[in-house]
């Protein structure tokens, strides 16, 4: 049985083949699309979170500054370990 035979003429599997990296490529397309909706909806959310907590920062100085210097006194232990 030739190559041919088997999997079908190169005419056909060329449309078959083009249509389906069309398919693909319109899968990707859509993927990417969906992607960059939620990594711009992401960062609005983070930028608005890092809002607040500069808001926070700013309208409590001090007790900011001694939670940092704990975490950072916390942070150290552990990784002295």
């Amino acid at each position: 049985m030739a190559t041919n035979d088997r999997f079908g003429t190169s005419s056909a599997r060329g449309t078959t083949g083009d249509s389906m990296t069309g398919s693909a490529s319109a899968a990707m397309s859509a993927a990417g699309d969906q992607i960059s909706e939620v990594a711009g909806q992401a960062q609005g959310i983070a930028q608005d979170q890092l809002d607040k907590l500069s808001a926070s920062i700013r309208k409590n100085p001090i007790q900011s500054a001694g939670i940092a210097a704990g975490l950072g006194f916390a942070l150290a232990l552990l990784a002295r370990k």
